[in-house]
């Protein structure tokens, strides 16, 4: 047993105390191999205060702790109560994992050893920055500064340095990097259930053959009414774009249509669909199964804010923004043009590939026909163009 919770025991914990309220604390920490103890830690450190309607349109109502919360689950997750003139208390994976890395950050943070170490990085290797060199070459100047290049960096942009941002020969030309907007519309713990990134590493291991594809999207400009869907073969690594309506999301759809034509030729596409947690996705499980009850393929979700779970997919979309910048709309642009640029980056060769192109082995490992289909075209290497 362990007292350490992942983001997936934290998607089943919400799933069991909402779902069987007559679940104890005792087979809760049996069936996650956790110990009652660390049960009732979790529900009691790492919730969240949830205001109800009544409150949000009568201050006057009594808003103190409702007496079921000394008890287990200590939360009003599964309560049955629609109206309720008490402050509510909700556990939460996705707010229980952001508050639990929260503290494991401020655990570590203004320790003496930063502090020390930041008295001698202002001494030692700060004058060599302000002074124009790279943080690379100031390390080289001071090697007894046992610390990453990262890490400076970070100091850096906190202000915890003499030297600062503009110190850097290129930093001035890159704007730090935003906070996640962690308020965006989330996929639900029943959705996630058994559909967790630890769940598809379990799957892996008894299903090593599965062909596994990821799914992402692409988008232009914020305020855009489509983008577009990327379906990337791990395989063979070749992937495909298709325009959709965010506002009327046609994923499953597209996805279906994709998979029933290859069935058509002969192919399963895929076993495996591996995506994140954006609010498009959270209706794929719908089509796992046919109405008749087989099983078409797994849908699995990585862990939130965690994009190096699907790290080949994010790679690969870097040769897509090499010609769709970011900023750029994506409406006005025909699926035909999508069509082309995916051909020319599918014909690009690949050193993972041993400098073969996804457009060749995913033909071998299928066949012309569904490459056809997907109206992708072998692009000779001499009028290959990625800008």
């Amino acid at each position: 047993m362990n007292k350490h919770f992942t983001f997936s025991d934290r998607v089943k914990l919400e799933y069991m105390i909402e779902t069987n309220s007559s679940s104890s604390a005792a087979s809760i920490a049996k069936q996650l191999n956790k110990t009652r103890g660390a049960i009732y830690y979790e529900l009691k450190h790492n919730t969240t205060k949830l205001i109800t309607l009544n409150q949000r349109f009568n201050h006057t109502i009594e808003s103190s702790l409702c007496v079921n919360l000394s008890k287990f689950p200590f939360c009003c997750n599964g309560c049955a109560k629609t109206k309720c003139s008490h402050r509510c208390l909700n556990y939460n994976a996705y707010d229980a994992q952001n508050i639990a890395h929260k503290k494991l950050v401020s655990s570590r943070v203004d320790t003496d050893h930063r502090k020390h170490m930041i008295s001698l990085l202002n001494t030692h290797l700060s004058p060599h920055i302000k002074s124009g060199k790279s943080i690379q070459v100031s390390r080289l100047a001071c090697p007894s500064m046992d610390v990453s290049e990262s890490t400076i960096r970070r100091y850096i942009n906190n202000g915890l340095l003499e030297a600062k941002r503009i110190d850097l020969p290129n930093a001035v030309r890159f704007k730090p990097k935003k906070e996640y907007n962690y308020s965006r519309s989330k996929i639900n713990a029943r959705t996630l259930y058994n559909r967790t990134y630890d769940d598809f590493k379990l799957f892996l291991q008894t299903h090593p053959d599965a062909r596994v594809v990821q799914l992402d999207s692409v988008i232009g400009k914020a305020d855009d009414r489509f983008a577009l869907l990327t379906i990337f073969f791990i395989n063979s690594k070749l992937q495909l774009a298709f325009k959709y309506n965010r506002r009327r999301p046609s994923i499953n759809e597209l996805l279906l249509s994709l998979y029933d034509s290859a069935l058509q030729a002969g192919y399963k596409l895929f076993d495996v669909i591996l995506t994140d947690n954006g609010s498009e996705f959270q209706k794929l499980p719908s089509i796992e199964f046919t109405p008749d009850g087989f099983l078409r393929f797994n849908v699995f979700y990585c862990d939130p804010y965690r994009s190096y779970q699907k790290a080949e997919c994010e790679r690969n979309h870097g040769l897509i923004r090499r010609v769709l910048r970011k900023g750029k709309s994506l409406d006005l642009i025909p699926q035909f043009e999508f069509d082309r640029l995916m051909s020319h980056i599918n014909s690009y060769p690949r050193g993972s590939l041993n400098y073969h192109t996804p457009y060749l082995l995913f033909q071998q490992e299928f066949n012309h026909i569904i490459l056809h289909n997907f109206n992708l075209h072998k692009i000779p290497l001499s009028e290959l163009v990625l800008k």
